[in-house]
């Protein structure tokens, strides 16, 4: 009876170490202030394939950006830039959590000045801060994947507060 109260503490003990979120983590000043313009575009992406798990490492299945499939829908004003990336910056991600494998939908787009881009996603559609937040190179190839918010509100408070777009 011992054995079997102590195995089963064990396994609930387990579990509840393997289920907890990754670590959160908020972006660095440096990478930020290589921005150079922020935009809210529409990203068409119908092959978009959900992770079942964020362990393992996933980085090899992720999906380049097809810069056709962008359009843009609204331009941050530069005088604008700075209270965005500072907001942005206060943001929480979980760190290398693979939700998906690419971003669709309305996405922000933070271009660096060497043409390079971060494209930051949460699925509004379905109230979830999943997503996916990644870097890719100006040719659309993946560079590295950050992970997806904390929650949805901070996504949704970012595209609110600095466009005029209504994501509902």
């Amino acid at each position: 009876m011992k054995k079997t109260v102590s195995l089963l503490a064990l396994a609930t003990i387990c579990c509840m170490l393997l289920s907890c979120d990754p670590s959160t983590y908020v972006i660095e000043d440096e990478t930020l202030s290589r921005v150079t313009c922020v935009e809210l575009i529409q990203y068409e992406n119908t092959d978009q394939k959900h992770f079942v798990t964020w362990v393992p490492d996933q980085f090899e299945e992720l999906v380049p950006f097809e810069l056709s499939r962008a359009t843009v829908l609204e331009t941050l004003p530069a005088e604008k830039t700075s209270a965005f990336l500072e907001a942005f910056s206060k943001t929480y991600i979980l760190h290398t959590y693979y939700a998906y494998n690419s971003p669709k939908d309305v996405c922000l787009r933070l271009r660096y000045e060497n043409g390079d881009f971060l494209i930051v996603w949460a699925n509004y559609a379905e109230h979830s801060h999943a997503g996916y937040i990644g870097e890719y190179a100006s040719d659309g190839s993946v560079l590295s994947f950050w992970g997806s918010f904390s929650a949805l509100s901070e996504y949704e408070n970012l595209v609110y507060e600095y466009f005029a777009y209504d994501l509902t």
